[in-house]
């Protein structure tokens, strides 16, 4: 957290570092000059943009954020794990799949 005072009003800002990968897209002509002109109107990165996007397309469509940044985080399987647990989802009954307990996750 960094704090600072400015008339007489304190404030507390969050500092979020993220490490950063670099990568190549393919993007239409039409949506690049989008993002370009709202890089220049929001003064921020087209990455910004782009990770406030995806981030307002999860909530939009109430996709659960924990699941896509819990499966970013794990490795690709193979094809003989994934093999092997396809084979254990289908021994599943329907006893199996009740929600026992249930937890909200809060931010």
């Amino acid at each position: 957290m960094i704090y600072f005072m400015c008339n007489y009003t304190s404030y507390t800002i969050e500092v979020i570092y993220m490490s950063l990968e670099r990568h190549n897209i393919m993007i239409d002509p039409e949506t690049w000059k989008i993002l370009q002109e709202l890089k220049r109107i929001q003064n921020k990165s087209i990455s910004a943009i782009l990770r406030e996007a995806v981030n307002s397309f999860l909530e939009t469509n109430k996709y659960n954020k924990v699941y896509f940044k819990m499966m970013a985080n794990v490795p690709a399987c193979d094809d003989q794990e994934n093999k092997e647990l396809t084979e254990m989802l289908e021994t599943l009954t329907e006893d199996d799949l009740k929600v026992v307990e249930s937890y909200e996750i809060h931010r």
